[in-house]
């Protein structure tokens, strides 16, 4: 019985490296990277990854027992306003970022994407100046078309694509100790 138990957790340990392992070679470091890219120079690559975002309502992963979720949508050229040179603007592609924590919705906030310094990704930037808090991170697609955040290197969050996520509970309904 103790080595059905050993080869076993042999088994279930040389399937998790094999799959960190592919993961990892899906976000080598994008050698054609420049910091002056725009969204149009991988515009096809980047619909590619907003297409499959948008074939489920939220992309959420647990991180400590918290839910996160995003839901990432396509804006068109009318709906930003923009009162600086118009030439700041030439091939950038604008999205909206909405976040979830717990089902609390975050302030909305007006993003473009740019090429990442990882392959088969693309990095989201916000570019709302008026909040405190900005965002960029780099979402992944692998040939299985699953998305991922890269969070370095050699890490990644792994992303499911869900149509409901948790409901928002108040602390007040919550019965917190600190409610008011």
């Amino acid at each position: 019985m103790k080595i059905a138990d050993l080869i076993l957790s042999a088994l279930i340990i040389s399937a998790a490296t094999l799959v960190h392992a592919d993961a990892s070679s899906s976000f080598s470091k994008n050698e054609s990277y420049k910091d002056s890219q725009v969204s149009a120079d991988i515009q096809g690559y980047g619909n590619r990854i907003l297409d499959q975002a948008g074939k489920s309502k939220y992309l959420k992963f647990d991180l400590q027992g918290t839910e996160y979720a995003y839901v990432i949508e396509r804006m068109g050229s009318n709906d930003v306003q923009y009162t600086g040179n118009t030439k700041d603007l030439e091939g950038v592609i604008f999205i909206r970022v909405r976040a979830f924590k717990d089902g609390f919705e975050l302030p909305k906030q007006v993003s473009t994407f740019t090429p990442s310094k990882y392959n088969n990704a693309i990095r989201i930037v916000k570019l709302d100046r008026n909040d405190e808090r900005p965002y960029e991170f780099d979402l992944g697609m692998d040939e299985d078309k699953r998305l991922f955040l890269i969070d370095g290197p050699t890490s990644t969050t792994h992303l499911e694509q869900v149509d409901t996520i948790k409901k928002y509970v108040s602390r007040k309904d919550k019965k917190s100790p600190y409610a008011f």
